[in-house]
């Protein structure tokens, strides 16, 4: 082989060794929990990288994480998907914690401070904590949970409807369609009145 064809080879190979060296993390980077306004954790983390950009300081924040899931929800006989947060008012970040990233960090709109430790020196998020979260994410968690709010002899009050304030007991459950069939007393006989999910609370 040719030394022109030696160099072409090496030249071939230099963009993925600087692709290689672009992907290696931060090892100075760790996980904390930030606090902000439940409802506007979205429009943080949008004015964090926004502020980021401008200062320069883009490399000291490696992820953003809010944690969150997609779940389905029926009211009306319509279903929706809505994302619902894990924790409302919580935003997981992975940084490298600098005294001028704090301060960007502090003087950002909407931020109360950082949770665990104290604000000055925050302690951050044990690896484990963050993995049980990322688990329940990928569980589909939430999901599980609005499906399996009910169960069948469980007590109900019935909040909308021609039904709405009476007292029964769940007799069926159709995960399927989000209905429930509940046995409410007219007349002192159990009657089977069938709501949606939705239209019911505990009793």
């Amino acid at each position: 082989m040719s030394e022109e064809e030696k160099a072409g080879e090496q030249q071939e190979e230099s963009p993925e060794e600087v692709t290689e060296e672009k992907t290696i993390s931060n090892p100075n980077c760790k996980w904390y929990i930030l606090q902000a306004y439940a409802q506007y954790e979205t429009r943080v983390e949008k004015t964090i990288r926004e502020k980021l950009r401008i200062e320069k300081l883009e490399h000291l924040v490696e992820q953003i994480f809010i944690p969150a899931e997609d779940v389905k929800k029926t009211k009306g006989g319509k279903t929706r998907t809505i994302n619902q947060k894990y924790f409302p008012g919580y935003i997981l970040i992975k940084v490298e914690l600098t005294p001028e990233l704090w301060h960007l960090l502090m003087n950002t709109p909407r931020v109360s401070g950082f949770v665990g430790g104290t604000q000055k020196e925050p302690l951050p998020l044990d690896e484990k904590e963050l993995e049980d979260i990322c688990v329940q994410i990928d569980s589909g968690a939430q999901q599980a949970v609005l499906e399996e709010e009910y169960v069948i002899g469980q007590k109900v009050m019935i909040t909308e409807g021609p039904f709405n304030n009476f007292n029964g007991m769940i007799d069926e459950i159709n995960r399927e369609k989000k209905k429930l069939k509940v046995l409410v007393s007219i007349f002192g006989r159990p009657t089977p009145v069938e709501v949606e999910f939705d239209k019911v609370k505990s009793a």
